[in-house]
């Protein structure tokens, strides 16, 4: 597959580039990340003004109907400045709605998610954050025409202070997404701790909560949107692990060591190249996952996986060795350098770890070879 960005894609990427920049900052992320909600309101209407809540929503629905090569340009610049929002939480709600829901469903809650009246969120974990089909800890049982789920999930992107859950629950052998508004009786959203204090969690209990069988999604969603969350959530690592390697680079400039910059020893040029290289790959299996999402729906699987793959090794490299040749002040909380270190352990977590995106790819490789043996 042969890629390049079209015009309006390298107008969107600089439009965003420039944003980050101008809202983001160590001082702004780190206030924002403090703050109760976990990012800053006003920047996310800046967000919404600019339409991104609407980014992958149909334009039918209100949203500006683009494809996850958008949404990723869009991750790659925030994971860039670590910028906290609601922004994929909110999105891969969005993608969950369009996958499964039905035209009612659809119509009734993307409209409001792409002018940014609500935000959203996806709770498809274990409370101790596995995201296996057979881990997913919310069970379902009928009572008449509606519904009933107990249960807990952890780990929840933004999900103390979304408006709407799509509460991940096992229906018998299905799983199956139900739309619960947050004010819903019987449903509690608790923000937990976590190493990367950039990104905010929550732990979603829900004791009893009742929906009408107009909130069950009838499509099957669990897999595939796990797919898309890792190609977004790769694209965003993808961005931090270059902003990392910026920042190092740069520094090796300017610290000088021995009379000279340290940048001008060929062991630390040597090392910076090989990071280079890590995230010039991370990049290309970035955008291939982006593009085969929109393009070639059939080759997601290990697209995604590689991506994610590649991705939390380029950005958990970069993240140590920024640590590493910054020296003494790499390691002090007033440096970023930590910041981007617990991005890179929590985020090769989320959404399925190493073991889990190998053995995607190991399933999809042998696939294909029984198929060639069957042709």
């Amino acid at each position: 597959m042969s890629f390049a960005f079209t015009e309006e894609q390298a107008m969107l990427r600089e439009m965003a580039a420039r944003f980050v920049e101008e809202v983001g900052g160590s001082q702004a992320v780190r206030a924002a990340a403090a703050s109760e909600p976990g990012h800053d309101p006003a920047v996310w209407r800046q967000m919404v003004e600019l339409g991104w809540s609407g980014i992958i929503v149909p334009e039918s629905a209100g949203g500006l109907g683009l494809g996850q090569i958008e949404l990723s340009i869009l991750a790659a610049a925030c994971g860039r400045a670590l910028l906290p929002s609601p922004l994929i939480a909110t999105m891969l709600a969005a993608r969950a709605l369009s996958i499964a829901g039905d035209e009612e469903q659809c119509a009734r809650w993307l409209p409001p998610i792409a002018r940014g009246e609500i935000t959203a969120t996806v709770a498809l974990t274990h409370p101790e954050g596995r995201h296996l089909p057979g881990d997913v800890g919310v069970r379902l049982r009928r009572e008449g025409q509606d519904c009933v789920l107990d249960g807990a999930a952890g780990f929840v992107l933004d999900g103390h202070v979304a408006d709407l859950l799509l509460v991940a629950a096992r229906d018998g052998e299905a799983i199956r997404f139900v739309a619960i508004p947050a004010a819903t009786e019987g449903l509690a959203a608790t923000r937990q701790n976590s190493i990367d204090i950039g990104r905010a969690v929550a732990r979603i209990d829900l004791t009893a909560v009742r929906a009408g069988p107009e909130a069950v999604l009838p499509g099957d969603a669990f897999e595939a949107l796990l797919l898309h969350a890792n190609a977004t959530l790769a694209a965003e690592q993808m961005g931090a692990a270059a902003a990392a390697l910026d920042r190092t680079v740069d520094y090796a400039r300017q610290r000088i060591q021995f009379g000279q910059p340290i940048g001008a020893f060929q062991a630390v040029k040597h090392a910076l190249a090989d990071l280079a290289l890590l995230v010039e790959a991370a990049e290309s299996a970035v955008w291939y996952a982006a593009a085969v999402a929109d393009q070639r729906p059939e080759e997601l699987p290990i697209a995604a996986a590689t991506a994610k793959l590649m991705a939390s090794d380029a950005l958990s490299r970069c993240a140590a060795d920024m640590i590493h040749y910054h020296g003494g002040i790499g390691f002090t909380w007033e440096h970023d350098a930590h910041l981007y270190f617990r991005r890179a352990r929590a985020a090769a977590g989320l959404f399925g770890d190493t073991d889990r995106q190998l053995a995607i790819i190991e399933d999809g490789m042998t696939t294909d070879r029984e198929m060639l043996r069957a042709a």
